[in-house]
């Protein structure tokens, strides 16, 4: 059973200008520099990023829950929303709108202006593409009930990761009956940058579900429409943009679905000297699990 996210990892192509726009613009720091162990990119079927540098991220409010950034040759060709697998992570803020306004002219392309859900006026979110091409939806909830949090910071933590595929039963089934995590029924609910990036009506509704990961987080699932395709990976490395999402597990000794390679020991954040292996998705998405502390 999957539980809270820990960190939600991307590849770029330079540090330098994520830091730069996250810190100046999000309010993130600085907690960690290094290069990728060894041992760490077998675990991630990546050894190409081995010795790659990277950097982690912390949201202002301190929050235990980072960004990090590796940093490998590009993938030009990428586009965001046009792939299965990792498409955005949704990051909770104290007020949309001011968001909206400190990033009108920033490195953080707009493609979705603050709007409530269709389901709700109690979640206002805009959605933005950022210097690595990655996909952030930067969300307001003003009711507690929701379970999600509320942001403690100006741009606080993530909380909801999507996971677009071509098949929504097939996210359901992997998630619900393989991880045993509960999963809602499938609604139809409009997805503003989906429909823009892709051309769509603005009000086209497309199916989502929600998996329940514990405490305030949660995986959103989403059926992408026809035209989306795999996600080109090279051989021996990590996906362009959201390339990984961590999650905390009671155990790895339970899990229901292969691992890419033996479980290690790792350090540094998110870890800390916990266990970690990592796990596919249906569309080839990586899950990595690290184990809840003794």
């Amino acid at each position: 059973m999957l539980g809270p996210i820990l960190a939600v990892t991307m590849t770029v192509a330079d540090l330098a200008p994520i830091e730069a726009a996250y810190g100046t613009y999000l309010g993130y720091k600085v907690v960690e520099r290094g290069q990728v162990p060894q041992d760490l990119a077998d675990v991630w079927g990546a050894p190409l990023v081995a010795g790659k540098s990277y950097m982690v991220m912390q949201p202002e409010s301190g929050a235990n829950c980072f960004l990090r950034f590796i940093a490998i040759d590009p993938y030009p060709d990428y586009k965001p929303l046009t792939t299965y697998g990792w498409n955005s992570t949704e990051i909770l803020v104290k007020d949309v709108d001011a968001v909206y306004e400190k990033l009108k002219s920033s490195p953080f392309e707009v493609v979705g202006t603050p709007r409530n859900l269709s389901t709700t006026d109690k979640i206002k979110a805009m959605q933005v593409i950022g210097p690595a091409k990655e996909l952030l939806y930067l969300t307001t909830v003003t009711d507690a009930s929701f379970g999600l949090g509320m942001a403690e910071s100006f741009v606080d933590r993530p909380f909801i990761v999507i996971n677009g595929g071509e098949d929504i039963a097939q996210l359901i089934t992997f998630y619900r009956d393989t991880l045993d995590n509960k999963v809602s029924e499938p609604i139809p609910v409009r997805m503003s940058a989906l429909n823009k990036v892709r051309g769509f009506d603005s009000e086209m509704k497309h199916p989502l579900s929600t998996v329940d990961i514990g405490g305030p987080f949660m995986i959103e699932i989403d059926q992408y429409p026809r035209g989306t395709t795999m996600r080109k990976t090279r051989p021996g490395d990590l996906p362009p943009s959201t390339a990984i999402v961590a999650f905390e597990v009671p155990s790895l000794d339970n899990i229901g679905v292969p691992f890419v390679k033996p479980p290690i020991i790792a350090q540094g954040r998110p870890y800390n000297g916990r266990r970690v292996a990592v796990i596919k998705g249906p569309s080839g998405e990586l899950h990595e699990l690290i184990e809840t502390p003794n």
